[in-house]
């Protein structure tokens, strides 16, 4: 059973969130029985973003309420396949010590270290993108 909490944006937004959220989740992760998605709809500058709550089976995830229709699935889209990286503990951020003695968060991605490389290279970023099209090319016929 699938928790999806959404918060703000407009009914129909909401409704097209649950829709396209229960849509990711069997397609992106068709044997998981436990997720959690708290979504916030919100106005904000950048489309989207997506981090893990706790054990790899709880997401938050904010996307710009102001964006047009299409452009507000497909980056919901993108974001669950952040979800379902994290779900499958392809990407992952660890907190580790640098060589100065300080706190950081490092970003990995299968297991290499990829948290100094510009946003267009990040592994994750492309497969997000890469995915997302198609996603919704299949989501458009599931609704």
């Amino acid at each position: 059973m699938h928790d999806i909490y959404i918060e703000g944006g407009t009914k129909r937004q909401r409704d097209i969130a649950d829709k396209v959220i229960s849509f990711c989740l069997k397609r992106l992760m068709p044997r998981a029985r436990s997720i959690n998605v708290e979504l916030t709809l919100r106005s904000m500058s950048d489309l989207g973003g997506c981090w893990l709550i706790d054990n790899h089976r709880s997401f938050g995830i904010e996307v710009n309420s102001e964006s047009k229709t299409k452009e507000f699935i497909i980056s919901l889209i993108h974001e669950m396949v952040h979800a379902k990286q994290y779900y499958t503990q392809e990407l992952c951020e660890v907190l580790t010590m640098n060589s100065n003695g300080s706190m950081v968060i490092k970003t990995l991605w299968k297991g290499k270290d990829c948290t100094n490389l510009e946003y267009r290279d990040l592994p994750h970023e492309l497969e997000a993108y890469h995915m997302q099209d198609n996603l919704y090319k299949e989501y458009k016929k599931w609704v």
